[in-house]
């Protein structure tokens, strides 16, 4: 009995949206022993595929799925199939666990336990530093020579420009992205919403976003010194993505991702939610000027976007607005929410959630023949109703309750169907 890659397959009538060759046009496509071909053969299993689009597997640079360690958040086995029901086919799990993947052979472990997954691909980022505490170099080498895709301050900003220096030089001749999140630590540590007349009016202390502008500029700038490829996930401010708009222009090897419901949501709708804590979010909410300016960074190519999947359990959650844990899942709602953003320009979301990320990561996203079948059916027209994850284990996904347009179908990843609801 054939393996569930070496299966064919011809996905009829669907529209074919690949970024990365420029075609866009409805036509059957084939695949056969996990990648597309000119002719999936006579004994492949036909799709009928009518009315729906193809889109390029979308890929997630910095999911936290708290595996080892904090199981109760997230699995590999929920995070790998919360990625598939939202479309993505490649996830990079932020290094942030316990213990923290800052060594070469914990990495490696957990490359061979997420081979073993049924959903999304689950790749890993390896600590920047030790513990993730900002004062010692992690064995980068070590981890990248047992798979790592990127090296990543795991959400906790290094403060320390010294030390993000030495980091951004040892990591740059492995070549690999180095991922961080812009912050000042010092300004954020007692902030739980956007510093502005929002948070004076509803009584919430204010983070600043002259924290993440500047550590913008200070990755920005030691980009330019080092030479190193810089990833700024996270980014929610008007002047962050003009930073990083001038440091592309200058040809640093500089990417920005911005998180999907930061396109949807504004600091108001804190006000408006009456301190819904699934609102208590790192980066926060920002104004609806800086949302503009996230829209216009993505129709331009400066930036791309983020599931911002970071899943927390009801004990987490359950708390005094300020106490909360910050976070909110979204693998499964990122592509509803970035079609909606982007008023239906489905070809716009397969580059900003397919074909700029898998740049970052040195890989084509494209559904050309020849390459590996990581794909994606969606419904343009559907509405979805965005309620609690049915996949992950996080219950706090900011979205719920909102009606967005357009819904995953199915997911496949090399060949094989990672999420489908179009088969009985």
């Amino acid at each position: 009995m054939a393996t569930a890659v070496e299966q064919a397959f011809r996905i009829c009538g669907a529209r074919v949206i690949c970024p990365f060759s420029g075609r866009d046009e409805v036509r059957d496509l084939h695949v056969r022993g996990g990648v597309l071909c000119a002719d999936a053969g006579p004994d492949a299993c036909v799709i009928d595929a009518d009315g729906l689009a193809i889109l390029p597997g979308f890929v997630d640079l910095s999911a936290h799925l708290g595996d080892p360690g904090y199981l109760w958040r997230e699995t590999l086995v929920t995070g790998s199939r919360a990625g598939a029901a939202g479309g993505f086919t490649t996830v990079v799990a932020s290094p942030d666990t316990d213990p923290v993947i800052d060594r070469g052979p914990l990495l490696a472990n957990l490359e061979q336990r997420a081979a073993a997954v049924s959903g999304a691909r689950v790749r890993f980022a390896g600590a920047l530093t030790e513990r993730l505490a900002g004062m010692e170099l992690a064995e980068i080498g070590c981890m990248v020579d047992a798979g790592a895709a990127a090296i990543s301050d795991g959400g906790r900003a290094v403060g320390d420009a010294l030390v993000l220096r030495r980091a951004l030089e040892y990591a740059q001749p492995f070549g690999v992205p180095v991922i961080l999140r812009p912050a000042e630590p010092e300004l954020e540590k007692d902030g739980v919403v956007h510093e502005g007349p929002v948070a004076l009016r509803i009584g919430l202390r204010g983070l600043p976003s002259a924290s993440e502008e500047m550590g913008t500029g200070r990755a920005v700038a030691l980009a330019r010194l080092t030479r190193a490829r810089v990833h700024l996930h996270g980014i929610s401010t008007a002047q962050a993505v003009r930073q990083v708009r001038v440091a592309q222009e200058q040809g640093l090897d500089v990417s920005c991702g911005i998180p999907a419901r930061n396109l949807i949501l504004v600091d108001e709708d804190v006000a408006r939610s009456q301190y819904d804590t699934s609102l208590r979010l790192l980066p926060p909410l920002r104004t609806g000027t800086d949302r503009e300016a996230l829209l216009q960074a993505v129709r331009d190519g400066v930036a791309m976007v983020t599931a911002g999947h970071v899943p927390l359990s009801r004990v987490e959650k359950e708390h005094e607005f300020e106490r909360s844990a910050p976070g909110g899942a979204g693998l499964e709602s990122a592509f509803a929410a970035t079609l909606t953003a982007l008023d239906g320009d489905l070809a716009l979301v397969a580059e900003a959630l397919s074909t700029r990320p898998a740049s970052v990561l040195g890989e084509r996203a494209a559904l050309s023949e020849g390459c590996r079948a990581d794909l994606v059916l969606v419904d343009p027209l559907a509405e979805t109703c965005i309620g609690a994850p049915q996949f992950s284990m996080g219950v706090n996904e900011p979205l719920s309750g909102r009606t967005l347009r357009g819904a995953v179908k199915a997911t496949m990843v090399a060949g094989r169907w990672a999420f489908n609801t179009l088969l009985p």
